[in-house]
């Protein structure tokens, strides 16, 4: 399917009819951001205060957790049990290689 070029180079309903994906890009662009908006205003701070996560935020506010922190190495807890995962993997009993 070929689409007929004017004298000026422009493909042939090129005018107008353009007009409309562009708003359709601009208002799903608004779409996307209110979206967003709603969800960090709206929708989690009321999930916040649901029964079943406000414990969690409660255990991670009263132990001064950084819980927006990408590694968690810097926190002295979470420091200790990476060390004990470790040891517990390094050094975990093996199974009895020999036949009985």
């Amino acid at each position: 399917m070929e689409t007929a070029i004017g004298q000026n180079g422009v493909k042939a309903g090129s005018g107008p009819k353009r007009f409309l994906p562009m708003a359709r890009r601009w208002a799903r662009l608004f779409l996307c951001i209110f979206i967003i908006w709603a969800f960090m205003f709206i929708a989690a701070p009321w999930v916040e205060k649901t029964p079943a996560v406000a414990p969690i935020i409660c255990f991670i506010d009263e132990n001064y957790i950084d819980a927006s922190a990408l590694y968690y190495t810097e926190i002295e807890e979470f420091f200790e049990a990476e060390i004990h995962m470790e040891n517990a993997m390094n050094f975990a009993p093996r199974g009895h290689s020999g036949s009985l």
